[in-house]
């Protein structure tokens, strides 16, 4: 590591237009006021508006910042754009430490000064604080944190945001996910944690409805598949241990106490049993797409940007 560590801060954007452009002047204004070296990575998810020509013309070294300005032959999605810009820091840059945030102003800028910080350490996420958002959606949201909570058993309150070292991008670099902050949550490293309130989008409106609240939710229980399949595992299991207790009670019932109620007895019976080939369904599922994702892992990724 150098003596003076380097920064990289990875930015995906599609289709931002001059938001991204108000996004990175205030970022450069955070950047003067901190005494490191920063070397802005910009991941341009092939935008078919006017995106890649602004950049094109605002991104120019100044001061302690170098830009890098990446653009994709293709639309990868939020999640892809960020792990080319991981993989440009570890094979081009060879940053000491990335930090990922997204480039429509609601991840503040201002929370750098704190995670410059954290040296020493290999994850630090920016817990959101105060959200912004309508209450329509802040409610989906508390209700995809519950439903994480229950059945992953944690507590899923940051995002992309967030500090990571050289040795995590590294292991980004060798690794696929679909979910940047479940699979880094997953990491055993050094972790430490800043909290910070979510400000609006710098144009006032957010890509993020209910449909891209409910797929950000899918692939983050699929980072956490294993947990995911022990908890209907522990269904499966409770499903048949009373079912084995009631089968016992019917036989006692009809063979030696002749107390048994026609009927009642087949239709739980039915009912358990389809619980339980669902559960175990899901847990043959589950086991396919583990070893399918643990096969998929093993590449690493590919680097697809062209610098410009």
């Amino acid at each position: 590591m150098r003596a003076i560590p380097e920064y990289a801060i990875v930015v995906p954007c599609y289709n931002e237009g001059i938001t991204i452009i108000k996004f990175l002047t205030e970022l450069k204004q955070v950047l003067n006021g901190i005494d490191k070296v920063f070397n802005i990575v910009v991941v341009d998810d092939y935008s078919t508006d006017t995106t890649l020509d602004l950049l094109k013309d605002f991104c120019h070294a100044e001061g302690n910042q170098r830009f890098s300005l990446l653009s994709l032959p293709y639309n990868t999605g939020h999640q892809k754009s960020i792990q080319q810009g991981l993989l440009y820091c570890h094979n081009e840059i060879q940053a000491d430490y990335a930090i990922v945030m997204d480039g429509d102003g609601e991840d503040d800028p201002a929370a750098i000064k704190e995670l410059v910080n954290f040296e020493g350490y290999d994850y630090v996420p920016v817990i959101r604080g105060k959200r912004n958002e309508n209450l329509v959606f802040q409610g989906f949201y508390r209700i995809y944190k519950l439903m994480f909570n229950l059945l992953i058993g944690k507590n899923m309150n940051f995002g992309n945001y967030c500090l990571i070292r050289k040795n995590m991008i590294q292991n980004i670099c060798d690794s696929n996910y679909v979910h940047l902050a479940g699979f880094l949550s997953k990491q055993r490293c050094k972790k430490a944690a800043i909290v910070w309130d979510r400000r609006i989008r710098i144009d006032g409106k957010s890509k993020m409805n209910f449909t891209s609240l409910l797929w950000h939710a899918f692939r983050s229980f699929v980072e956490y598949a294993e947990d995911f399949l022990l908890f209907f595992l522990r269904i499966f299991v409770a499903i048949i241990a009373f079912f084995s207790v009631l089968i016992s009670n019917v036989l006692y019932k009809k063979l030696i106490s002749h107390e048994a109620i026609p009927g009642w007895a087949s239709t739980l019976t039915v009912s358990l049993m389809t619980g339980a080939l669902v559960c175990f369904g899901f847990l043959a599922l589950g086991i396919i797409l583990i070893s399918l994702s643990a096969k998929n892992n093993s590449t690493g990724i590919r680097s697809i940007y062209k610098l410009n």
